[in-house]
This record gives structure tokens, sequence and C-alpha cells, in this order.
């Protein structure tokens, strides 16, 4: 642990709490690690012109990896970015109009988009307050807040630059199989498939993900890999996991995901389970 330089920390269900809110202990935390020397990053499947919303006027960070690995920034430098293909784009939202499983593509420079002539039955998915049985109630609250204001809906899908194409369904067996279709297809489709929760599926550009981002960002700092520590909880922290040196899981993580990491933490997420883990590891001199 004494060797560790870098620490990348995924957002959902690991600093963000349901209310997908970063609080003040966490922001500290991170704040005092960054003054000890270590560089501090977020390494997070949400796209980038989101995290604002999510984190206090007072957080900072060294660099953020967005949306699954496809887009690294430092400050307002863009140090990698990798787009899916337009072709691959419209496929992917026809066969979701198909099956009507709800959509949302991210471009890099603006709100995320999705078609008019869907429009009706997609707000009519999230109609409810209150989320399905299966749903998780940040994810349910995350699609209704960006159906006020974050969504662009568009005649037609814009030739430009994509990191991802976001897929959900509350029907588990439906998503599952739709996934694991991508999944099939994903050489032919040059995709990368990831999920956050049993209720979505991500698509990001062939063979890109959190560890990619990670391995890009740190050769920018030239920080080796031995030198990295990094905290997740879900299945698009598998890649994560794989490549950290160091690796810790979230209390409130599934068991095989936990099983992954070589430590969990003691708290979970809504009690500040990764600052506090990092305080006493870093910080408790």
């Amino acid at each position: 642990m004494n060797k560790v330089k870098a620490i990348f920390l995924d957002m959902d269900g690991t600093i963000l709490h349901k209310d997908n809110r970063v609080d003040l202990e966490t922001t500290e935390v991170i704040q005092q690690l960054r003054e000890k020397g270590f560089k501090v990053f977020l390494a997070t499947g949400r796209a980038h012109n989101e995290i604002h919303y999510l984190v206090p006027k007072t957080f900072a960070v060294d660099g953020i990896i967005s949306s699954n690995g496809t887009l690294g920034m430092v400050e307002n430098s863009v140090i990698f970015q990798h787009s899916l293909s337009y072709h691959t784009v419209i496929d992917i939202v026809k066969r979701a109009q198909q099956q009507e499983i709800y959509y949302e593509v991210f471009p890099f420079d603006s709100n995320r988009i999705v078609l008019q002539e869907d429009q009706e039955w997609a707000k009519a998915l999230f109609k409810s307050e209150t989320p399905p049985d299966e749903v998780g109630v940040s994810e349910w609250s995350s699609r209704k807040s960006s159906l006020i204001d974050k969504v662009d809906w568009k005649t037609s899908i814009p030739d430009k630059a994509f990191s991802k194409i976001y897929l959900f369904s509350p029907d588990i067996e439906k998503i599952t199989n739709f996934r694991n279709k991508l999944l099939e297809d994903q050489h032919d489709l040059q995709i990368s498939v990831s999920n956050s929760s049993r209720c979505n599926a991500e698509t990001m550009a062939y063979k890109i993900d959190k560890g990619t981002g990670i391995k890009e960002m740190i050769e920018y700092f030239e920080i080796s890999q031995q030198e990295t520590l990094v905290i997740g909880d879900s299945d698009n922290d598998r890649a994560m996991f794989a490549f950290g040196h160091h690796t810790v899981a979230m209390k409130n993580a599934r068991p095989e995901i936990q099983a992954l990491a070589k430590e969990v933490t003691d708290y979970t997420n809504e009690d500040n389970g990764a600052a506090r883990y990092l305080k006493a590891q870093f910080l408790n001199d």
C-alpha cells in the first residue's frame, strides 16, 4: 500500500449515495489525499458533462475517466477519446426500438439523444414516481431527471462522435437477453458491452473499458500499474479490478464482484465506505 500513487474511484454505488450525490465528507477526504501527493481520479460510466450535477462545488480530482473509459479529461484537456461508429449507433438504436428497450445515445459534446418518434412510450415507461421492484432508486431517479433536461429529442441521429449508448428495461429477462445478444455480436458491431445494474446495458467503442481508461491515464501521468488503487462495486468495474494493482470492492457490491477484489470496505456507499477506507489507509498517521 505504501507504493500507491494513483487512486481511481467509481461513482455510482461507490462514492455516490442513492440520491446521486457525493457528500462533503468524501469531497474533503479526496482533497486531503491530493494535498498529501496522491493523484485521485474518477473512473465512471457517467458522461463527463453530467458529473458536475453530482458533486459539491468544492469537489476536485486530478482527472476524470468517463463513459466507461471512452473519454479521459485532465482539467479542460482531452487526454483520450474513443468513439462508436455512426453505423453501429444506428444499428443498436434500431434494435432497441424493435424491442422497446429505452435508449440514450451520448454525444461527447452535448445532451444525450433519443428520437422523437420514441418520446411517447419512453416517457410513459418512467411515469411512476417509484421504481419497479428490480430497479434501484438511483437509476430510476437518474432516468427521470434525464428526461426533464438532459435529453434532446431528435428527428434523426446526427452523424457525430458518440461516447456510448445506454440501454434500459425494468424487465430483467428482456434486458438480459438484449445485452447477451450485443455480447454475441460485439466483434461484428465493434463494440464493448458492459452494465452497471441488472436493468441496463451500455455499449462503447470496441475493446474500450474502465481498465483501458486507467491504463491511458496513468501513462499520461507516468505512473506505473503497480502504483494504482481502484475502488468499485459493479459489473462495469470488472475491467478496473482486472487492471488495478490494489483492488477494493464496496461492501454493497454483489458477492461475485467482491470476489474480484483484494479487499472489501467495512461500510457501504451510503455510509461513505470508500472515503472511510481511504482515510484509514492513508490519512490516519
